[in-house]
C-alpha cells in the first residue's frame, strides 16, 4: 500500500460546500484574508460572492480622523485597532468607495489619488481632466471605472485596473452628459446589476456607461412619495441610497428649525427618515422598521451599507449607525424616530465650521478584497 497520504484537490471543491466554509469564518477579517490567500479558486469565489454572502455580514470598519487609524466595530471583526497611516495634508476627501478613498489634491499636478482604505497605500495617482473644474464627488463603478463629477450637467469616466500605477500616466478621460433636470450627484450604488445614482435633491438616476453617444450615459428614474426638498439636508448629512437585500432604501436627515445668527448658521436634524422604493410603482414609502437589517451611514464618505445577522458583533437590528459631523464614534438611532434637538452628535452644527474641514467626520470603510 502506498504510505503517502491521499491527494485531495482542495482548490476545486464544489461551490456550495466552499461557500459554507466561508460563511463559517465570518465576521473575522483575518480568517477571510486567510481564505483568499489559500489559492486562486478560493479567492475568486470570495470576490464573486462578496456582495451576496460576505459584506453584509461584516460591520464596516471606522476610519478615525484626523488620526487616520482604522478601528473595528467589534473585536470579532478585527481583534485590535490597526496601525494609523499618513494622509497628505492638502488632500480633500471626495468619497470612500469600493475599498478606496478618493482624494483630490490641488497643486503643481492637480491630481486625484485612489488610496487603499485599509493600508493608506496610493494605488493610482491620476492627472485631472482639467485643473479648473470644482470637482465635488467621485466613485468607482462596478466596471472598474472611476466616475468624476464636476457639475450638475456632466461628469468624466476613466477605466482603472487592479494594478497600481505611478503618478500621472497618460489618461483618456471620457466626458458624459447628465440629464438637464438632475442636480448634483452625491452617491453611486450597484443594485440588481444596475448602476444607480442619487443627487443631493434625492433624485434617482441610472447610468449606462457604455452608451453611445456618451450624452446618453445617464437617465432620470422619476419617483414620487418623498417630502419637499427644503425639509431634508442635501449636502452636510445628505440623502443616502442603500441596498438592503432586495429592497432599495433611501435615508433622509429631516431638518429642524434654523438657528444661529448672521455670522454663523447652525443646522440641526430632527429625524432620520428611511424610505423604501416600490419598483413597480416607482413610489417611495416611509418605513419605521427595516427588519433584521442595520444601516451604516457615512456622511463624509457619502456611502451607506446594510448589514444583517451581525448580532454577535454587538450590532442591533432595525438601527441606523451614523458617522456624521460632530460624532466621535458611531451614533445609533431608530428609523423614523424623532431626534431631540441637541442630541449627542446630531444637535446643532455650524455649517461654516463644517465647510472649513476637508474631512468633517469619521468615515467607514471596507477592505478592497471584498469588492
Amino acid at each position: 500500500m502506498d504510505p503517502s497520504p491521499e491527494f485531495r484537490d482542495w482548490a476545486n471543491l464544489p461551490e456550495l460546500p466552499l461557500s459554507e466554509v466561508l460563511r463559517g469564518l465570518l465576521p473575522c477579517l483575518r480568517s477571510v484574508y486567510a481564505f483568499a490567500a489559500a489559492c486562486w479558486p478560493w479567492r475568486r469565489l470570495l470576490r464573486d460572492s462578496a456582495a451576496d454572502l460576505v459584506r453584509h455580514r461584516i460591520p464596516p470598519l471606522l476610519l478615525l480622523c484626523p488620526a487616520y487609524r482604522v478601528v473595528p466595530f467589534s473585536p470579532h471583526v478585527v481583534s485590535a485597532p490597526l496601525s494609523s497611516y499618513p494622509v497628505p495634508g492638502d488632500a480633500t476627501l471626495l468619497s470612500a468607495t469600493r475599498g478606496h478613498l478618493v482624494l483630490l489634491r490641488r497643486g503643481p499636478f492637480h491630481s486625484i489619488h485612489l488610496v487603499d482604505a485599509l493600508t493608506g497605500a496610493t494605488r493610482h495617482a491620476l492627472q485631472l481632466p482639467s485643473p479648473h473644474f470644482a470637482y465635488h464627488y467621485a466613485a468607482l463603478a462596478p466596471s472598474r471605472r472611476l466616475l468624476l463629477f464636476h457639475s450638475k450637467h456632466a461628469f468624466f469616466s476613466l477605466p482603472v485596473g487592479d494594478t497600481d500605477t505611478g503618478p500621472n500616466p497618460r489618461l483618456d478621460w471620457t466626458k458624459h452628459s447628465l440629464p438637464r433636470a438632475a442636480s448634483f450627484v452625491r452617491s453611486i450604488l450597484e443594485f440588481r446589476g444596475r448602476v444607480l445614482g442619487l443627487t443631493d435633491r434625492a433624485q434617482l438616476l441610472e447610468f449606462h456607461l457604455d452608451a453611445n453617444p456618451p450624452s446618453k450615459s445617464a437617465q432620470m428614474l422619476p419617483a414620487v412619495g418623498l417630502p419637499e426638498v427644503t425639509t431634508f439636508d442635501r449636502w452636510h448629512f445628505g440623502p443616502h441610497l442603500v441596498a438592503a437585500g432586495d429592497r432599495l432604501l433611501l435615508v433622509l436627515f429631516m431638518l429642524g428649525p434654523k438657528l444661529g445668527h448672521m455670522f454663523e448658521t447652525l443646522v440641526s436634524v430632527k429625524k432620520v427618515g428611511v424610505y423604501a422604493l416600490d419598483m413597480a410603482k416607482m413610489r417611495w414609502e416611509e418605513v419605521e422598521n427595516i427588519g433584521a437589517y442595520s444601516l451604516f451611514v457615512d456622511c463624509a464618505g457619502r456611502s451607506t451599507a446594510a448589514c444583517v445577522d451581525v448580532e454577535n458583533c454587538g450590532v442591533e437590528e432595525n438601527r441606523i449607525y451614523i458617522a456624521a459631523p460632530g460624532c466621535r464614534d458611531w451614533y445609533a438611532w431608530w428609523p423614523g424616530r424623532e431626534v431631540p434637538l441637541g442630541a449627542q452628535g446630531l444637535g446643532p452644527l455650524s455649517i461654516q465650521a463644517m465647510n472649513r474641514l476637508p474631512w468633517p467626520s469619521q468615515i467607514w470603510i471596507y477592505p478592497r478584497l471584498l469588492f
